[in-house]
């Protein structure tokens, strides 16, 4: 009793794991856009200076992401919402920016800008 028929414990574990706030989804997304670009920059000529930039940026990633899972955002405060749009935009900027590589300088300041945004966002989260 009590229970709905139609329903399985996996299907209610899947619809748990996909049910991730927009703040969370997009520290991740940061994470592992600056994760799979090492490569890239490597590729493109990137001194060890630079890729050692990046390594310490993505480490700052890396800790926002993980510290924003055990964290609850206000989805409806308006800084949040405007942190979490200005994160995706400088997301997808720095996607297209990646993706047509001319200077690893200009990549890395507006990695440095991303992170910072995803910095800000996480203050913003208050602790489970």
């Amino acid at each position: 009793m009590g229970r709905i028929p139609h329903l399985k414990a996996h299907d209610l574990i899947v619809a748990k794991e996909t049910a991730v706030n927009p703040s969370v989804q997009a520290l991740e997304n940061l994470y592992f856009l600056l994760r799979g670009s090492l490569s890239t920059l490597q590729t493109h000529g990137a001194t060890p200076d630079q890729l050692d930039q990046l390594r310490t940026q993505i480490v700052i990633a890396r800790t926002n992401y993980w510290t924003s899972v055990n964290k609850i955002f206000h989805e409806d405060d308006p800084q949040v919402r405007n942190l979490t749009s200005q994160l995706n935009a400088a997301q997808i900027s720095l996607d297209a920016t990646i993706k047509h590589l001319n200077d690893v300088a200009k990549v890395l300041d507006a990695i440095t800008k991303a992170v910072d945004i995803g910095s800000q966002l996480v203050e913003k989260a208050i602790s489970l």
